[in-house]
């Protein structure tokens, strides 16, 4: 087990060794990255950057979510018995360490569930002053442009995300979003240009966690990011709580989470893939959970999926602004390894299930792919187990029929029947939408 100690005062920080890896949090003091990791070096800015004072439980929340992705980054899953299931334990400073301790086996239960690993947590009083709101002109504008908005929306510079902005914005919805967004090298440019395209007048707050490892370690960093949703939606519950404070209204509370419904179910495909080697980032067993513990907490939010029973495909097709949507397709990024060459690779998972709903949509432009003809990618050894992870749930879908136990695989389902019948059915026509798409020769 990998200790990890964070705090915003290296002082307070143990000397790193092969179980202990101290983690300075935000950039209140100097950095040493000879001797400690780094996370978040700017986020305390972003915030005070939005002009209004925050509540001390919602820097509680984005420390932790920092912790967490900071440690989902910086160890290996390589090192783990396994080779998966890593076990990680966090020293957390928060304001209120007593509630937070108290709900720490849900919140430990959950993320084991996320990523896949064994997490436990303990949390301890911190010492670092809260952020106050800047009084520049620049923030106080930014403040400005909270008033009158009364939702989160999650947007990601993903296909999902721009129909979710889309459909709000460009439609006749009663929603007034701010989107919030996080900025990975080379993902904001897109995100820039996916905006563009929005007619209505939304907020933004756009944030890094960025962690830095030590250098001693420097290029060993983990890359499957299963707890990447876990910051995102912290963050978007940060957001909620600058737009009461701004507003003056509590009863601010949707989070709009936009994922079609096979990807939010992921059914692992193959055998091997069952369990956290498929991510489980919006599936709705996560997503109810970590709802009910942040009511626990108190901070009284919805979580919302309006595309959980639609497949990518219907997303595209059904999106109210089609003229947008089509010129938002090759702007988008959908691809699992795109952080790697900045090129969406074509075979992921991600990039099958999106270039099928592009076909299913009737668009005739896409992005550029890496692998465009899928044919010639059966003769390539090392990066054909997607797609062939995806023929073979084809055939033994068609052979037995059983959705439903398929359903299941992939986490506890809500026990409403009409609701599993339609969860059902969403993954069951949205892997016939990537059939379609391999039978229709699109390689």
């Amino acid at each position: 087990m990998t200790n990890f100690y964070f705090n915003h005062d290296p002082a307070n920080l143990p000397n790193y060794s092969k179980d202990c890896h101290p983690v300075q949090l935000f950039h209140t003091h100097q950095h040493d990255p000879y001797k400690r990791s780094m996370a978040s070096k700017q986020l305390l800015q972003t915030v005070r950057d939005l002009g209004i004072a925050l509540d001390a439980d919602a820097i509680d929340l984005i420390t932790i979510a920092t912790a967490v992705t900071a440690a989902d980054t910086f160890e290996l899953r390589e090192k783990a018995e396994n080779a998966w299931s890593r076990q990680l334990h966090l020293h957390v400073p928060v304001t209120n360490e007593n509630i937070w301790n108290s709900v720490e086996p849900k919140l430990s239960s959950l993320l084991n569930y996320l990523t896949g690993d064994q997490w436990a947590f303990t949390f301890e009083k911190t010492t670092m002053p809260m952020p106050k709101p800047k009084n520049s002109k620049q923030a106080k504008d930014k403040a400005k442009s909270l008033k009158g908005l009364n939702s989160v929306c999650l947007f990601s510079g993903g296909l999902d995300s721009a129909v979710g902005a889309i459909d709000i914005l460009n439609g006749e919805s009663e929603l007034k979003p701010l989107l919030v967004s996080h900025a990975y090298r080379g993902d904001g440019s897109k995100q820039e240009e996916i905006k563009s395209l929005l007619s209505s007048l939304f907020g933004e707050l756009s944030y890094s966690i960025s962690p830095h490892i030590i250098k001693c370690l420097e290029g060993k960093t983990d890359i499957s990011m299963r707890g990447r949703s876990f910051n995102f939606l912290s963050m978007a519950v940060l957001g909620i709580v600058s737009l009461r404070n701004a507003n003056g209204d509590s009863s601010i509370e949707t989070i709009i989470v936009p994922e079609n419904g096979y990807i939010s179910i992921n059914p692992p495909l193959t055998r091997r893939r069952i369990g956290s080697h498929s991510t489980r980032t919006t599936h709705p067993y996560f997503l109810n959970g970590f709802e009910a513990l942040l009511n626990e907490v108190g901070f009284h939010v919805k979580f919302v999926n309006p595309y959980q029973f639609k497949t990518k495909g219907e997303m595209l097709a059904e999106c109210v602004d089609q003229d947008a949507i089509k010129k938002a397709v090759p702007l988008s990024v959908s691809c699992s390894h795109w952080h790697r060459e900045h090129k969406q690779c074509g075979h992921c998972v991600p990039c099958l299930i999106r270039r099928a709903s592009v076909y299913r949509a009737g668009f005739s432009v896409d992005a550029s792919y890496k692998t465009n003809r899928l044919e010639a990618l059966m003769k390539e050894k090392d990066i054909r187990d997607d797609l062939q992870a995806v023929q073979t749930a084809i055939i033994r879908l068609k052979q037995t029929n059983n959705y439903r136990s398929w359903l299941r695989q992939s986490g506890p389902i809500p026990q409403d029947s009409v609701i599993r019948d339609k969860l059902e059915s969403t993954i069951k026509r949205g892997l016939a939408e990537v059939e379609a798409f391999l039978k229709a020769g699109r390689k």
